[in-house]
């Protein structure tokens, strides 16, 4: 496939190579619509990975399985919804925290600086016209650095280790016989 140079290029999710399937964009999607009631939660869904499929669909274009192997199912299961709320709880969780240490660092920094330099801790006006900027500034720089970036991530490492945990648990569960979640 070719681009011209004044096209934007298709947006590219990362795909974690950790074995576990969930969550396609397309089942992800579906279980947000669904918890905010913008759409009903049956449909036909592939019977591994749970990502939304056709009902004439012979394999699942997120994970490969072929639908004879596993027959697909119509409501995707509680256990599987539940570990996309808690992945998505402890994302923001990292994001927040981080995001909160960066406004921290926002207010105490420009502080520290006025209060260390004589000249601005002896003259209110200077104090203030070099502490407003620095605070401002401050505000957006180290929130969006420490809980856009660092919180982004470490939240996604620690959301992720759940998910498979979860997806771990499930498949065990799934896969014994006379198991709880046959499908």
């Amino acid at each position: 496939m070719s681009y011209r140079m004044d096209e934007p290029l298709p947006e590219e999710r990362y795909r974690p190579d950790d074995g576990c399937p969930l969550f396609s964009p397309r089942l992800e999607a579906h279980l947000v619509a669904v918890s905010r009631g913008e759409t009903p939660e049956r449909g036909t869904f592939c019977g591994n990975c749970f990502t939304p499929i056709g009902r004439e669909t012979v394999s699942c274009p997120h994970c490969g399985e072929a639908t004879s192997a596993r027959r697909p199912v119509d409501v995707v299961p509680a256990p599987i919804a539940s570990a996309l709320r808690v992945q998505r709880q402890t994302e923001g969780q990292w994001v927040n925290g981080f995001a909160y240490i960066g406004v921290l660092i926002a207010m105490v920094l420009p502080l520290a600086a006025v209060l260390g330099i004589p000249t601005l801790k002896d003259s209110l006006i200077l104090g203030t016209a070099v502490y407003a900027p620095l605070l401002l500034i401050g505000m957006r720089v180290f929130p969006a650095i420490l809980g856009g970036y660092f919180g982004d991530r470490k939240g996604f490492e620690a959301a992720r280790a759940k998910t498979r945990a979860a997806w771990d648990q499930w498949v065990a569960d799934r896969d014994r016989p006379g198991g709880t979640h046959s499908t």
